[in-house]
């Protein structure tokens, strides 16, 4: 097993022994596997910082002249998994964000709302029922959410403000919400440039920002904060507009007078961020062991506009001790191809992953790989992610005629980013290690809000709370 500690990089368990400073070690047993989840106090990773080299935990507090540490962000997200950054508002702009949200719930603007079914609205929204034409029929959705197992969430009233604010002076601390306001879009600017994301800095697109407390006995399912816009139905190809990176910003409580939030416990408070990285995807780690054996693969999440919606498994090769590395796979909605009909060019989906090809004397080429043939969505029954599901596990196993993966193995190898059928049962996705994060109050965690599954533990005891975003960019 391995130690994973927030905001640094993976760690061998023995290695931990040499490194000087204190942690909060809680094991965590899931469908037969071991997580570790560690919470650090500030004090502790900053000495850490301090003692050890410093690619073990550049995330923790180490700003490179910037609000965070971009080249560390990079490469975490590019790697599908989440960065850490302890101490990101100071204890003042904590106190005004909690004031805020109190005022928010004297005022009865938040409402319980927790993971819903899209195709029924969330809680309260007006939506077309399934037999209505043209929006004529319509009902308000009612998805029976609890507070005792739901949390509540509430838009943040000055989130427009934020936006239109552009970055004038220093990311000073002068009046207290101008400088969170400040802050926010530094960070959107940091990330969109660190992270090759231009159209982010966009003010005008759909940004979303929210609180959400989460009270005992509360917890949220495993989820995708994305899809890709095929998976929408005609809808997703409408929005100007989608879900680039997801951010949050602790504002938990214990409730027994821990206003710095520091003595967040996992055994006793729970409410844990768990994540489910990709083992083998290791595009950005420079930690990996014979990374000279491994071929090269591209940056998960989005590849030429077109977004990622599962993973071609990697495998481990014993005998060499060599590793065959998992690669995103991306879905092009519109490849062309020609209709042996009509001689007509038509727009087609397609599965492709992007590898270095063998034979190439130049390391650095990629090229795109396709793993299926092309097919049309009007020939696709009910939701595309059900569909290639069914028909990788189909072909995994038999001869089909006509084939949609261009091979057996490329059908037994791939493996969905949303698999909600393994979801219900339980199971970790196939492929994939679990990461635990401690929602100590005062840290900023970031992940990709296309590539990450993820979801919220039980809360214990104490108030799990935090200001909450996504940060857009333009929809190809």
């Amino acid at each position: 097993s391995k130690w994973i500690v927030p905001g640094s990089k993976h760690l061998e368990a023995m290695n931990l022994i040499s490194i000087s400073f204190s942690l909060f070690a809680t094991s965590l047993v899931v469908q037969g596997r071991v997580a570790f989840a560690f919470a650090i106090t500030p004090k502790a990773a900053a000495s850490a910082a301090a003692s050890s080299s410093p690619d073990l935990n550049p995330g923790a507090n180490n700003r490179n002249d910037g609000l965070i540490d971009s080249d560390f962000a990079k490469r975490r997200i590019k790697s599908g998994r989440v960065f850490v950054h302890h101490n990101f508002l100071t204890k003042d702009q904590l106190a005004y964000l909690q004031n805020d949200m109190e005022l928010m719930k004297e005022e009865g603007r938040f409402v319980v709302n927790g993971l819903s079914d899209v195709r029924k609205g969330l809680k309260g929204e007006v939506v077309e029922t399934a037999g209505s034409m043209d929006g004529e029929e319509k009902k308000q959705s009612n998805q029976g959410f609890d507070v005792k197992v739901d949390r509540s969430v509430c838009p943040v009233p000055w989130w427009k403000d934020t936006l239109e604010n552009s970055l004038g002076g220093e990311c000073a601390d002068g009046e207290t919400l101008p400088s969170i306001q400040l802050k926010l879009q530094q960070l959107r600017f940091e990330l969109s440039r660190s992270l090759g994301r231009p159209t982010m800095l966009d003010s005008n697109l759909g940004h979303e920002c929210y609180y959400s407390e989460s009270a005992p006995g509360s917890s949220l399912a495993r989820h995708m904060d994305e899809r890709h816009e095929e998976t929408k139905g005609p809808r997703g190809w409408l929005l100007p507009s989608r879900r680039s990176l997801s951010w949050l910003i602790y504002l938990s409580d214990t409730g027994e007078g821990d206003i710095a939030g520091e003595g967040w416990d996992a055994r006793i408070n729970g409410g844990l961020l768990r994540t489910f990285p990709q083992k083998h995807y290791r595009q950005h780690d420079e930690t990996t062991n014979n990374s000279s054996y491994l071929e090269k693969t591209v940056d998960c999440g989005s590849h030429n506009g077109n977004l990622q919606v599962g993973w071609l498994l990697g495998y481990e090769i014993e005998e060499n001790e060599q590793q065959s590395i998992t690669h995103p796979v991306f879905l092009d909605s519109w490849f062309d191809f020609t209709n042996p009909y009509t001689g007509m060019a038509e727009p087609h989906c397609i599965l492709y992953i992007v590898r270095e090809q063998p034979g190439q004397t130049d390391h650095n080429h990629m090229e795109i790989e396709y793993i299926t043939g092309p097919w049309s969505t009007e020939a696709v029954p009910g939701n595309v992610l059900e569909f290639l599901h069914t028909r990788a596990e189909l072909e995994s196993d038999q001869p089909v005629s006509p084939p949609l993966f261009l091979n057996s193995k490329y059908a037994r190898q791939f493996s969905l980013l949303e698999d909600r059928q393994a979801w219900m049962k339980g199971s970790i996705p196939d492929g994939a290690e679990i990461e635990d994060f401690v929602p100590t109050r005062g840290t900023l965690v970031v992940f990709d809000s296309v590539t990450l599954p993820h979801e919220v533990t039980p809360v214990f005891r104490g108030k799990r709370a935090a200001l909450a975003g996504l940060f857009h960019e333009e929809t190809q």
